[in-house]
């Protein structure tokens, strides 16, 4: 809730202040400087290839000794450092040498600090706030406010590709949606969600920055319908079964399940009602909940708390609320 009370805030504050600029003007700011030497843990068909390849050539990011580590996690100094270069890039100013008593990061830390025309102050102290803990792990949240902190002024430069109003994990108004909005990022899944406090990956966070550096690999993305989860109260990747399986897996068998016993009822002219008969005699409630379970290849003793958790009729009664379906499910009595 922290995260999303700043981010509503965040995203006034930039409302406020966006300065007029060509959309066009962005990548010109971005040239290559250094030529692609290839990473034997970056292969063409990987979904970032694109995005590395672009920040090296450009000169926001680097590899390590060990490639360029796509899985490995970005600490709060490794992004200060990439997205000053960013702020760099949009407001002209370079980045002075390192000091040689300093800490190889103090460099970016002090050129986020200084003082200039930064006009959001929320945003800039969220940022600066974290540079006490230069070696902790930065989060996906801590990647929108270093990049909001380094677009100060410059907004205006990313028009809008898409039109996103609300995420699984994100409530509306807030300053994430802008971040989608403008094809910088799509999130985890089909769905959009964001897992903000999920740590950075250094593939996540040359995505993000590329696709500033560059309108043409920015993304437009439209997420998949997420009733089904929110109805369920559980995330898609909410494991209900030890087996790994989660929600993804198993809502969907439920609402397949279900559209069969109401078209069965459908044929027959009544109403669905959960205590109807089916083919083996069963109820329609038993068998949507064993048939799921029968389709997925478990059983009810596999089941995590999750799933012990899950109700069906309730699950059902909020998604029909939620898709603005007629609830025509008669009372739930057994004839």
């Amino acid at each position: 809730m922290k995260h999303r009370v700043f981010a509503s805030a965040l995203a006034l504050s930039l409302a406020l202040t966006l300065s007029p600029a060509l959309a066009a003007e962005g990548d010109g700011r971005f040239p290559a400087v250094n030529s692609y030497p290839g990473y034997a843990d970056v292969k063409e068909s990987d979904w970032f290839y694109d995005n590395a390849r672009l920040c090296f050539e450009i000169g926001l990011m680097q590899g390590t000794q060990n490639g360029f580590e796509p899985n490995k996690t970005l600490t709060i100094a490794e992004l200060a450092a990439i997205t000053a270069r960013v702020r760099s890039a949009f407001i002209g100013v370079p980045i002075p040498d390192t000091g040689p008593a300093q800490p190889w990061y103090q460099v970016y830390f002090d050129y986020l600090s200084a003082p200039d025309d930064k006009a959001v102050s929320s945003i800039w102290g969220l940022v600066t706030q974290r540079f006490d803990t230069p070696e902790l792990e930065a989060t996906r949240y801590d990647m929108l406010y270093f990049l909001a902190a380094a677009l100060d002024s410059f907004t205006e430069e990313l028009p809008a590709i898409n039109n996103i109003q609300n995420l699984p994990d994100v409530e509306s108004d807030n300053l994430i949606l802008y971040f989608y909005n403008r094809g910088i990022l799509t999130g985890t899944d089909i769905y959009g969600t964001f897992a903000g406090d999920r740590t950075l990956m250094r593939s996540e966070c040359a995505g993000m920055v590329s696709r500033i550096a560059r309108s043409e690999l920015r993304m437009p993305f439209v997420p998949a319908d997420h009733t089904l989860f929110t109805a369920a109260g559980v995330s898609p990747d909410t494991v209900l079964f030890r087996n790994g399986l989660t929600a993804a897996d198993y809502l969907p068998r439920v609402m397949a399940r279900i559209q069969t016993m109401e078209q069965r009822d459908a044929a027959l002219g009544v109403a669905f009602n959960w205590f109807h008969k089916a083919e083996d005699g069963s109820t329609y409630l038993d068998s949507v909940k064993q048939g799921a379970l029968s389709d997925l290849g478990v059983t009810r003793a596999d089941g995590t708390q999750a799933y012990a958790d899950f109700d069906v009729q309730v699950f059902y009664s909020r998604y029909l609320d939620l898709s603005g379906a007629v609830d025509e499910i008669a009372p739930a009595s057994p004839r």
